[in-house]
């Protein structure tokens, strides 16, 4: 039963959405554990904890954490994403130019979006 605070996402799926700043008086002491390890993700947090839940997912992420093979993924995904923003920003600059160099050769709008297979609306901010 939908309360009136639900949200309908109309894509079939069923979610959950939790906040861990709300008050709810119906939930489980293990899921109030782990929220507030969500919050907070401590060693003291974790010692603390009654329930197994969230001891075995602290145990889990300090594991992982210690574990270097991870940090070098981490680090190879995150030089990846810098390698990519820079290849984006070189795009830009490249588009940018080319919009502006038509622009001045009298191409419409129009042609321009078509020429450089962006949107109208795109060419306008750039030429803004």
């Amino acid at each position: 039963m939908l309360e009136d605070n639900s949200i309908i996402l109309n894509d079939e799926a069923h979610k959950i959405i939790l906040n861990t700043k709300g008050i709810v008086k119906d939930l489980s002491e293990e899921l109030l554990e782990f929220l507030r390890y969500v919050e907070n993700s401590t060693d003291d947090i974790a010692k603390f904890a009654k329930g197994n839940l969230v001891k075995n997912i602290h145990k889990r992420v300090r594991e992982i954490k210690n574990d270097i093979s991870v940090e070098v993924e981490f680090m190879t995904l995150l030089e990846r994403d810098r390698e990519k923003i820079e290849e984006g920003r070189e795009e830009g600059i490249l588009l940018t130019k080319k919009v502006f160099k038509l622009s001045t050769e009298g191409y419409t709008i129009s042609e321009i979006a078509k020429e450089c297979n962006i949107s109208e609306n795109n060419v306008k901010k750039i030429l803004e």
